[in-house]
C-alpha cells in the first residue's frame, strides 16, 4: 500500500473517537456482527494457525481467540497502518494471549508458503486499486496450506431501491475502489485461488450499506475444479 492509501485507511478506521470505538470489541457488535460466528462458520479449532490480513486494532482476532482459545500456534494479524498495528500489538499484550501483530504490506506478507490453515480479510480491499488487491489476494493464497480457505468481505456498491441512501453513507469512501462480490471472486480466481463462492455474511449495521463477502479456497493435492464443483482424486486401485 502506498502512503496515501495508508493515510486514508487510518482516517476511515481511526480518524475520530467514533471510528476508534468501532475498532474495539464492543464496536465490532455494530461494525462486524458476523465476526461473532466465524469460529462456527469456518470450523476454527484451537490448534489452527489463523491469519488476519488487515487486522485493524486486533479486536476481531481477540474475539476469535475468546471463542476458540488458541493453543499450540499463535494467530497472526497483519496491518499496513503503523498506528493501527501498534494498537493491535498493545491489545494483544494486554490480553496475554498467543496473538501477534505484524506491520506489513498485504502485498508482501512476511510468512513462508503454506504457513496458515485459514485466513480472514475484512475491510481492506477497498483501500487498494485492482493491481494492489490482486497482489494481496495472491499473497493470501500463497501463505495458505493446500486445501485451506480465506474469508473476505468489504463494502458493496450501492444498488437497488436504497441505492441513494447507500450512496449517502458511502460519500466519504472512494466508490471506484468498492467492488461487488462477483467482481472480487473473479479477481480471487485470477490470483492463485482455485475457486470461490459467495459467503452471504450478514447483518452489518455500520455503515448501513451491504457488504460483498466471499470465500476463496486453495485445492488439496490431487483435487480439481470442474464446472464449479470440487472433484476429489480418483481412488487408488
Amino acid at each position: 500500500m502506498n502512503p496515501d492509501d495508508i493515510a486514508r485507511r487510518e482516517r476511515q478506521l481511526a480518524g475520530t473517537p467514533w471510528r476508534r470505538f468501532l475498532q474495539t470489541i464492543p464496536g465490532q457488535m455494530l461494525a462486524n456482527p458476523p465476526v461473532f460466528r466465524l469460529h462456527q462458520e469456518l470450523l476454527i479449532h484451537r490448534d489452527h494457525r489463523v491469519l488476519e490480513v488487515g487486522c485493524g486494532a486486533g479486536s476481531r482476532l481477540l474475539l476469535l481467540d475468546n471463542a476458540v482459545k488458541f493453543e499450540r500456534h499463535s494467530a497472526a494479524g497483519v496491518e499496513p497502518s503503523p498506528r493501527l498495528a501498534r494498537r493491535a500489538g498493545r491489545n494483544f499484550l494486554r490480553n496475554a494471549r498467543p496473538l501477534t501483530a505484524f506491520l506489513a504490506d498485504p502485498a508482501a506478507l512476511p510468512f513462508s508458503d503454506a504457513s496458515f490453515d485459514m485466513a480472514v480479510c475484512g475491510d481492506l480491499l477497498r483501500f487498494l486499486d485492482v493491481r494492489g488487491a490482486q497482489a494481496a489476494l495472491r499473497e493470501i493464497a500463497r501463505v495458505l496450506r493446500p486445501g485451506a480457505i480465506a474469508l473476505l468481505w468489504d463494502l458493496a456498491p450501492p444498488e437497488g431501491r436504497f441505492a441513494r441512501w447507500q450512496r449517502f453513507w458511502l460519500r466519504a469512501y472512494r466508490e471506484d475502489r468498492i467492488a461487488g462480490a462477483k467482481s472480487l471472486m473473479s479477481l480471487a480466481e485470477r490470483s492463485r485461488f482455485a475457486y470461490s463462492r459467495d459467503a452471504e455474511l450478514r447483518p452489518y449495521f455500520w455503515p448501513p450499506v451491504p457488504r460483498a463477502s466471499f470465500i476463496a479456497g486453495t485445492l488439496p493435492p490431487g483435487w480439481r475444479v470442474e464446472n464449479g464443483n470440487l472433484i476429489p482424486p480418483p481412488e487408488s486401485p
